[in-house]
């Protein structure tokens, strides 16, 4: 494990959820009130840190391990957001995981979130695909989550509310859990896998206060970091990938 210090938060080259990784983010960061998990989804991109000869039951037991170690680094009512793809024919890690993580941890799937995507690919026989899947699961009962800032489009209602006695509580409309208005990167990206900044943004700002920490357990090109940075929030960052560790950092400005 090596630890890097970048400018508002921590850059941790070392895997999740290693034993002395874990015990450092607990001694620095103490209890978290939000996790984002990127992990690789399994045979969907040519990297070598995405391939596996796992059957998805294999893997989604792969997924579950480190979410037991989220559950031991986190507050009371603290948010996880994990993302995830379909998978392949006889190969669905995470529809298994969505399934057992409610089984077999204290946490409970408060929603399951779409993002939309305006670009779409596909094949002749089937149709186009432009979605990725994120669940969003919560420490303890959802009906209680430990912070939830109501998150707002930047599209105004465009009426006052469903009647005189149920009056909107914004002019904005609320976001609802599939998310239209982020636009992919269509251009400049660092690695295959990399996300908009805007994504993240919504979750730390949804679930965090000022300063407080966010952990990216699986850093990649470092977007969690970036966020988190810009709103004002600390975070710890960890990849074991050294290449996708120099990308991290130079995003960073390490």
């Amino acid at each position: 494990m090596k630890i890097i210090e970048v400018p508002g938060g921590i850059v941790v080259h070392g895997a999740f959820p290693d034993q002395e990784v874990l015990t450092f983010i607990a001694e620095r960061a103490g209890p978290l009130p939000l996790i984002i998990a990127d992990p690789p989804y399994g045979n969907i991109l040519p990297e070598g840190w995405d391939q596996t000869d796992s059957d998805d039951k294999t893997f989604a037991e792969w997924m579950i391990s480190w979410t037991y170690a989220c559950e031991g680094l986190s507050l009371p009512g603290a948010a996880l957001y994990v993302w995830g793809g379909i998978g392949t024919p006889s190969f669905r890690p995470f529809y298994r995981y969505l399934i057992e993580v409610e089984r077999r941890t204290k946490y409970q799937m408060s929603s399951h979130i779409t993002w939309a995507k305006k670009r779409a690919y596909g094949i002749q026989w089937g149709y186009l695909f432009c979605r990725e899947e994120l669940g969003y699961f919560v420490l303890g009962d959802i009906r209680e989550p430990r912070l939830f800032n109501v998150p707002l489009l930047e599209k105004k209602r465009g009426y006052e509310g469903y009647d005189k006695k149920h009056p909107a509580k914004s002019e904005f409309l609320r976001r609802t859990n599939v998310w239209m208005d982020i636009t992919e990167m269509l251009r400049g990206k660092k690695n295959k896998a990399q996300k908009p900044e805007k994504l993240h943004e919504i979750m730390i700002e949804v679930h965090t206060k000022p300063g407080e920490w966010v952990l990216d357990c699986f850093a990649g090109s470092g977007t969690t970091g970036r966020a988190a940075r810009k709103l004002g929030r600390k975070f710890i960052l960890v990849e074991k990938d050294k290449t996708e560790l120099e990308t991290c950092l130079s995003l960073l400005g390490a």
